[in-house]
This record gives C-alpha cells, sequence and structure tokens, in this order.
C-alpha cells in the first residue's frame, strides 16, 4: 500500500513537472503575472502604474494557464476614447462584471442595457424636478456639517487649545503620550460616520439614520459596506473557480461578504420600509419632521404608478447610490485636505479667494459664525475648484474601471481584442503619467486647471477620467462638486489642520480609493 501511495504521488509530481515544461517551451510561465500582481496587492494602484509606464500605457496580462485571468489594462487616452465613446457599445460591463459584483444587484454600476438606462433616466428626472437642484443637494449637506462635524471639530480644536497650555506644567513625554492617545482626529473617519453616510441617506431615502433605531449601530453598518468592498474587489485577483468555492464552502472573504452583504440589505429593507409607510401617510404625519422632503431618490421610484418596484429592486437602487454619493465623497474629501494641510501656499490661495469673493467669511459675529454659502457664490471660487480637480487628478476616487469586449476588436493602441476579453481602465495610473500631463504629472498644482485670462481650462473627459467619460459620465458630477465646495469653505474658513508628523498615507486597495490608515490629523480654531 505505502509503495502503491509512494507511485501515486511520484506520478502527481511528474506530470506537474511534464505542464510547467510544456508551458515553458511555448514560451509562457505557468502562473503568468499572476505571483508578482499578487505580491502587489497591497500597493495595486502604483504597481499598476509602475508597470503601465514601463509598457507604453498599455499592456496584456497574462494569468495562470488554468484561469482566467487574462485581461488589458491601460491608461492611454486613445484607448480610453475607444471604449467609453466611440466604440461604447462595443465594451459593455459584462456578465462577469455583474458576477463579480453581484452584492451591487441590479443597480446602476453594475448594469448594462434597459435597466442602466431607466436608472439613468430616473435620476436625470430627480435632478430636473428641483428647479433648484443644487441649492437643495447644498443644504442637504449643509444640514449635516453644521449639527454634527463643525460642532464636532469645535470640541477637538478647544480640547487641542487646553492640551498646548498644559504643556507649560507637565513634561513632553506625558504630554505625547496623552495626545497620542486622545486627541488625534481621523479626518477621513470622521467624514464617513458624520457627513457623506448620512447626507447620502437624505438625498436617497429623505430620512435621516440618527433618528431612526436599527438593529445595528451606524458604524456597524458603515463597517459592513467598507466589507463588502473590500472582498469584492479580491475577487479580481483570484481565478473564478477558486472564490466560488470560497463562496459555496463559505470561508475566506466570501465568508465576510455574505456576512457584511446580509448586515447591509437588512439596513436597506428597513429603510425602504421606513419610506413606504412614510409615503402612505398623509402630509401632516408626526414623524413629517424626521423627512427633509418628500422628493427624494426613492420617493419617485415608489411613486411610479405603471410599473411598481419590487423591494429588492428598491434596494440594489439605495445601495448603489450609497456606494456613489458616501464613498466617493469621502475619498476625495480626504485627500483634498491633506494636499491642502501640506502644501500651505496652495491653502493661503484658497484662503485669499474666499476672502475675496465670499465677504461675510471674515463676520465673526456668533450669528454668522457657521454661515454657509449658495451654489452661485460657490461658484466664484475658481482656484478652489481648481485644486479639487487636481486632488481628483491625482487620487480619483473610483481608480479603475472594468470592460468586457462584446466583438473582436482592435485598440488604437494596436493591441487586438478578442470577444469577452476584460479590459481595465487605470485612472489612477492616467494622472502620473509624463506623456498625458507633461513633466510636472507628480507635482500638486492646482494652477494647470487656470488659463492665463483667470478662466478654468477645459480638458477632455478622456484624458480627464474622474467622472467617466461618454454615454455613462457620472449624473452626479456636479452634487459631488458642489458639496465637496459647501464642506471646503466651511471647514477652511473655521479650522487649520495639520497632519500628524510620521502618520503613514497611502492609496487603500478597495474599490474606492480611501486612505489605507485614514488621516490623522491636529484641529486648530482658525483666528479671524
Amino acid at each position: 500500500m505505502a509503495l502503491e501511495i509512494r507511485f501515486a504521488e511520484m506520478l502527481a509530481v511528474a506530470m506537474v513537472l511534464l505542464i510547467i515544461c510544456f508551458f515553458s517551451a511555448i514560451g509562457r510561465p505557468v502562473f503568468g503575472m499572476w505571483p508578482k500582481l499578487l505580491r502587489n496587492v497591497p500597493r495595486l494602484h502604483d504597481y499598476a502604474t509602475e508597470f503601465l509606464r514601463q509598457h507604453d500605457l498599455t499592456i496584456e496580462f497574462k494569468g495562470p494557464w488554468f484561469a482566467n485571468l487574462d485581461f488589458i489594462i491601460t491608461c492611454d487616452p486613445r484607448n480610453i476614447q475607444h471604449i467609453l465613446i466611440t466604440n461604447f457599445a462595443n465594451y459593455p460591463k459584462g456578465p462577469e462584471f455583474k458576477e463579480a459584483f453581484e452584492a451591487l444587484g441590479d443597480g446602476i454600476l453594475n448594469v448594462d442595457s434597459d435597466l442602466w438606462r431607466l436608472q439613468r433616466k430616473m435620476f436625470q428626472s430627480w435632478s430636473r424636478q428641483h428647479r433648484k437642484f443644487d441649492s437643495f443637494v447644498a443644504r442637504t449637506i449643509q444640514q449635516k456639517v453644521v449639527n454634527d462635524l463643525i460642532p464636532f471639530l469645535d470640541r477637538v480644536s478647544d480640547t487641542k487649545t487646553q492640551v498646548m497650555l498644559f504643556i507649560y506644567y507637565i513634561t513632553i513625554l506625558v504630554i505625547c503620550i496623552i495626545t497620542n492617545v486622545f486627541f488625534l482626529v481621523d479626518l477621513q473617519e470622521a467624514f464617513q460616520c458624520m457627513v457623506t453616510f448620512e447626507s447620502a441617506m437624505l438625498l436617497i431615502f429623505g430620512l435621516d439614520p440618527d433618528h431612526h433605531s436599527f438593529k445595528f449601530s451606524k458604524v456597524e453598518y458603515q463597517k459592513a459596506f467598507d466589507d463588502i468592498q473590500e472582498a469584492t474587489l479580491c475577487r479580481h485577483f483570484l481565478p473564478e473557480s477558486w472564490w466560488k468555492l470560497q463562496r459555496w464552502l463559505q470561508v475566506g472573504y466570501e465568508r465576510k461578504l455574505t456576512k457584511a452583504r446580509g448586515v447591509f440589505d437588512e439596513f436597506m429593507y428597513q429603510c425602504i420600509s421606513i419610506k413606504r409607510k412614510d409615503l402612505y401617510q398623509s402630509c401632516e404625519s408626526q414623524n413629517k419632521e424626521q423627512f427633509v422632503n418628500s422628493n427624494d431618490l426613492m420617493t419617485l421610484y415608489m411613486e411610479e404608478k405603471e410599473k411598481p418596484y419590487s423591494d429588492q429592486f428598491l434596494k440594489d437602487v439605495a445601495l448603489n447610490f450609497v456606494a456613489a454619493a458616501r464613498d466617493t465623497l469621502t475619498a476625495g474629501l480626504s485627500w483634498f485636505f491633506y494636499l491642502v494641510a501640506t502644501h500651505p501656499t496652495i491653502e493661503a490661495k484658497i484662503l485669499e479667494e474666499m476672502k475675496e469673493n465670499l465677504p461675510t467669511v471674515d463676520d465673526d459675529h456668533d450669528d454668522n459664525k457657521h454661515r454657509f454659502f449658495d451654489v452661485e457664490e460657490l461658484s466664484k471660487l475658481v482656484y478652489l475648484q481648481a485644486t479639487l480637480y487636481e486632488t481628483l487628478r491625482l487620487y480619483p476616487s473610483v481608480p479603475l474601471n472594468h470592460k468586457t469586449v462584446a466583438e473582436p476588436d482592435i485598440l488604437p493602441s494596436g493591441h487586438r481584442v478578442e470577444r469577452k476579453t476584460r479590459v481595465l481602465m487605470s485612472y489612477y495610473a492616467m494622472g502620473r503619467m509624463e506623456k498625458i500631463w507633461g513633466k510636472d504629472c507628480l507635482e500638486f498644482k492646482p494652477e494647470r486647471w487656470i488659463s492665463e485670462q483667470g478662466g478654468f481650462v477645459y480638458i477632455p473627459s478622456h484624458k480627464y477620467t474622474v467622472f467617466n467619460a461618454g454615454p455613462r459620465s457620472c449624473l452626479g458630477k456636479d452634487m459631488a462638486l458642489i458639496q465637496m465646495k459647501v464642506l471646503a469653505t466651511a471647514i477652511l474658513r473655521n479650522f487649520s489642520l495639520q497632519v500628524v508628523e510620521g502618520h503613514p498615507v497611502s492609496p487603500k486597495t478597495t474599490v474606492t480609493l480611501h486612505m489605507k490608515h485614514g488621516l490623522k490629523v491636529w484641529v486648530f480654531k482658525r483666528s479671524a
């Protein structure tokens, strides 16, 4: 028996060696480029940038011979224009994408054809029904900033001032211990917990989660959503058969994904139930004050008489918009404040522009302490908008896009793509290419967006892909910019931020470009 087992082991080894020799003979390693990719997953976006820089902006990635992991990755504007605009119909999301992102269900980020067109049309109808939609968006996020974020930062800055006075009475060592434990603020976490999640819920459902009782805490729901993103991205690095086996066995990231989906889906269904109940009530409902308006996105779907939508479909719609509204805004704001805090000259220019164009910015009366500016006032801040655009050029909130080839095609770069080939577009790498942006591509330089006449420089969407391009251009572009301007002016007017010395700042390998270790800052009240 032992001899038979030994012979079987030797035979298996011989077969593996034979396979390796065969693929080596035809010029393809057994595992292709996959091992190197796996080693660089923690720094995926920078690794892709280096890779593309070495291979003239486009490369064919070869995975293991036994797995369907071959794909094209590109950051060439010619290819981007071809895929997203010129030959859009030939590059759908595809069934593989939808299965990998199954947590998004039939939401707008995950579907093609009729379902995509329907949801795009509904969003456009929603924005048109408000005569002043931009002002509505601004007021929605202002509500969370003035009620939660500004008071929180006020308390933090007051505490910090007390600690600085205390320095005169105790040793530097004790101060370091106290401040590191009690007074560091993670700005990225603050945005997520106090502003972006709640404002997304207000826009989508018209309700504030803080005014209702749910099974889990707000923090747990947000943690579940983060786990969904992380586990979903992992599917792109593993052979499809592997992660499907893990899903079947409920182990590893797939177990984590299943648990997280259960938690967040339960939250979405409860929100839908609350919204339906509210719509059934009269206009004089006793819970009326808990709702900002009756024109939120869910109301539009629920009042559709010709084709009532199921709760599952509404859940998918809502979840996709939470992903788009919460995470992209959090990521963009975090990188903006990091870059501004580490570039004092740029911060000074923004403050000077605010002083020149927003006359009440220096008004220190208590009634105007937290005054917000309307959309017309914010539109005057050209340098602020340039700084936001420059932030997103270097740190796009959605760093990768994924398409599938419907029919064989040849890209402008000369690369041939066969049917069902996966194409990845690295928007993160695009902003770091000298061939696209010049020798100063790695420099944080808002001035590149301002013309000699002082106007805003137009750059085509296939070169600046932060808001996507072509028929699937981001519907929430203007909404996102308004929200970022509201937060930027509110915080910069009242506070000075200082990034904690030695705090590591790098992109996290997730669907949205969050900071891996958050953004730890000191908060100081700004003097008038």
